[in-house]
C-alpha cells in the first residue's frame, strides 16, 4: 500500500507503525482546555480511532488507530475544538490548516500559581495565533528528541 504522507500530514495527522492507521494530533495552545472538549476527543477515539488518547509531552492529544479513509471525519469532528481553541483555520471541517503541531505550551500561570505574576495560558494563546500556521517550529526527530524542548527566538 502507497501512502501519499504530505496529504496524510497536512492536517496534523501522522505516520503510524500501523498499516492504513493514521493519528490524529490536537494542539491545545496553552495547555488550557474547558472539559466539555474532552467528551469530544473521547468521541472521536472511540467512534474512528482505536479508543485511547495519549497526552503528549507538549500539552496536547493525540488520538491514534484512526483508519485513512475516516480522516475526512476525524477533521469535521475536530471543528468545535479548533474553534473553542480560536486556533487560525483555512476552512471550517477542514482539520488544521497545517502539519506544524508543536503546540505553544506555558506553565500554569496566574490562573492558579499563587506565585506567578502573568497570565502565560492568555500569552501562549496570543502567540498561537501570531505564529500559526505561518511558522512551525523546528520538529525534531524522534525517539530521542521527542519530549525535548526546542527553543526559538521570536521577535515580539
Amino acid at each position: 500500500m502507497d501512502t501519499n504522507t504530505a496529504k496524510l500530514k497536512k492536517n496534523a495527522f501522522r505516520v503510524t507503525k500501523e498499516r492504513g492507521l493514521t493519528a490524529s494530533r490536537v494542539r491545545v495552545p496553552g495547555g488550557h482546555l474547558e472539559a466539555k472538549y474532552l467528551s469530544v476527543l473521547q468521541h472521536i477515539a472511540e467512534e474512528y480511532g482505536n479508543g485511547t488518547v495519549h497526552i503528549t509531552s507538549r500539552q496536547g492529544f493525540e488520538i491514534p488507530g484512526i483508519p485513512f479513509e475516516k480522516m475526512d471525519k476525524v477533521n469535521a469532528a475536530l471543528q468545535s475544538i479548533i474553534e473553542g481553541l480560536e486556533i487560525n483555520q483555512d476552512a471550517e471541517n477542514e482539520g488544521y490548516p497545517a502539519a506544524g503541531t508543536r503546540n505553544i505550551t506555558a506553565c500554569i500561570g496566574n490562573r492558579v500559581c499563587p506565585y506567578a505574576c502573568y497570565d502565560t495560558t492568555a500569552f501562549a494563546k496570543r502567540i498561537e495565533k501570531a505564529v500559526f500556521p505561518i511558522l512551525r517550529s523546528p520538529s525534531p526527530d524522534a525517539p530521542m528528541t521527542a519530549a525535548k524542548c526546542v527553543c526559538m527566538t521570536l521577535a515580539l
